[in-house]
């Protein structure tokens, strides 16, 4: 039986690539694509679904005729996607623990103070009088985003140096999917790295910064990722597992 795709179903433009949808035996998958800097067709299963990576040259009947080729595997990572635990929500509140570097930290709330301060694990949060929930979540977003901008910029300031080139600009990205990017010389990293030990950050900094070198992901890009963080492999396999595990905030 062939199911047909809706009509509403057409490509839309997305910040994160193209929005297209293929089937995939009884089933309408949709996937991003994204037009890159690379010799292969590249695959990953995220929280946003299949987004798919491919040279800008490539035909969209050689992009499917790919995930096709596929069909099996993509269809049971999405199935295990959608079965995952989800990340828990952090409620704002006294004594909630977040995740700062890879150690909890407990909230603090401090009506009448000003300010936020972290000390001997706390996180002190002043309140003013009769604050509401959603401007002291603003407030702890805005402080550990500004907490992730200076330190992933100390981290790219030093493996920058130990590849020997300039540092980049940096931006924080938002995404759900990505921890990181680096296009037209510039890095972009994911603030929610900051919830994730120093070693991962460290991981993730030194991948995007590879890609100065080598945009793509080849066996020299693997070489130049290795020569700024020899342990990378494992430091993969163990980000991979922590996505799920970041808190929502």
């Amino acid at each position: 039986m062939q199911l047909e795709l809706p009509l509403a179903l057409t490509p839309v433009p997305t910040p994160m690539g193209t929005l297209r949808y293929i089937q995939l035996e009884r089933e309408i998958v949709g996937y991003r694509l994204r037009r890159a800097r690379r010799r292969t067709i590249g695959l990953v299963i995220g929280d946003d679904g299949l987004r798919v990576a491919a040279p800008g040259h490539t035909l969209i009947a050689e992009v499917e005729a790919f995930i096709r080729e596929k069909a099996r595997w993509v269809l049971k990572k999405l199935s295990e996607r959608r079965a995952a635990p989800k990340p828990p929500l952090v409620n704002w509140s006294d004594g909630t623990l977040i995740a700062l570097l890879g150690t909890p930290v407990r909230i603090e709330l401090l009506p009448g103070r000003c300010g936020i301060s972290l000390e001997d694990g706390r996180l002190g949060i002043g309140l003013a009088p009769r604050a509401e929930p959603a401007a002291l979540r603003k407030r702890g977003i805005a402080w550990f985003k500004d907490r992730a901008r200076a330190l992933f910029g100390e981290r790219l300031a030093l493996y920058a140096a130990g590849l020997g080139v300039p540092m980049p600009a940096l931006t924080l990205s938002n995404a759900r999917t990505q921890w990181g990017a680096c296009q037209d010389g510039q890095v972009r990293l994911n603030w929610r790295l900051i919830h994730l030990p120093l070693h991962l950050v460290d991981y993730v900094v030194a991948h995007e910064l590879a890609h100065l070198r080598e945009m793509n992901h080849s066996a020299r890009f693997w070489a130049v990722v290795g020569g700024l963080y020899p342990d990378y492999q494992a430091a993969r396999r163990e980000l991979r597992e922590s996505s799920h595990r970041l808190p929502i905030l």
